[in-house]
């Protein structure tokens, strides 16, 4: 793992938001691991923005996993309004459609995506019962199918014997 987090190091390293530290908890950074709670070796814990404990990163330990959950998650540059930095084109579209509308206007347009954002989750969480439903029924039923075929061919080859 260390070659991976080196190289993903060395991609970062001048990356003005994402840091890439390595910290000797044996050494000179016990302290600190213990502060952070690091209790086996090697620990990978990633900050947000404001998050002073950290979050332990339970993924991939190669290059590309490391590489793809950066990017992911933490190289994640955010579209500025003022400036259109970093904005995609719906995002421009979305910041154009409201320039010049009041904050009344602003916070309506807000609540009515904030109560469609929730009845998505929510069919999203209801699809998902079902279907976790729905694949343990298959799975029940494929398991019930495997063994009688198991003994049906067992059958079968006490038949064949037994005809001979």
């Amino acid at each position: 793992m260390k070659p991976a987090w080196d190289k993903l190091g060395s991609k970062y390293k001048d990356h003005a938001s994402v840091m890439i530290v390595d910290v000797d908890c044996t050494a000179d950074g016990a302290q600190t691991c213990q502060k952070m709670g690091v209790q086996g070796y090697p620990t990978i814990k990633y900050f947000l923005a404001g998050d002073k404990k950290g979050k332990d990163y339970q993924q991939g330990r190669d290059f590309d996993a490391m590489l793809a959950f950066t990017k992911k998650t933490l190289d994640v540059e955010k579209c500025d309004v003022k400036t259109k930095k970093a904005c995609k084109p719906n995002e421009i579209a979305l910041i154009e459609k409201f320039d010049g509308k009041t904050s009344a206007d602003i916070a309506e347009e807000l609540k009515k995506r904030s109560e469609e954002l929730k009845t998505i989750k929510s069919d999203m969480k209801a699809a998902k019962l079902e279907h976790n439903t729905k694949v343990a029924t298959w799975k029940k039923r494929e398991a019930a199918l495997n063994k009688g075929e198991a003994i049906l061919k067992q059958l079968e080859q006490l038949r064949k014997k037994d005809e001979l």
